[in-house]
């Protein structure tokens, strides 16, 4: 299984930016930045999809259903 293609999803987009959020979110600090994240988790799987998503403001939604929908295809027709 960890060897198998992954897509892996970072939520909460609208967290890192300081103007949109609820009351309680404004203010909050993330220990890395987007890119740092980013750069580490590319090295510890480098194999992997990484995608960046706002469920709440629905960034990234459809990508991530178009990419899924792709990706469940591939795995079927490699099975068959």
């Amino acid at each position: 299984l960890a060897q198998m293609p992954q897509i892996v999803v970072v939520n909460k987009l609208d967290v890192w930016d300081e103007s949109g959020g609820e009351d309680w979110e404004r203010g909050l600090k993330t220990r890395l930045d987007r890119d740092e994240l980013e750069k580490q988790l590319k090295e510890a799987m480098p194999h992997t999809r990484l995608m960046w998503m706002s469920a709440k403001e629905r960034n990234g939604v459809d990508d991530l259903m178009v990419r899924m929908n792709a990706f469940v295809k591939k795995v079927k027709d490699s099975s068959s």
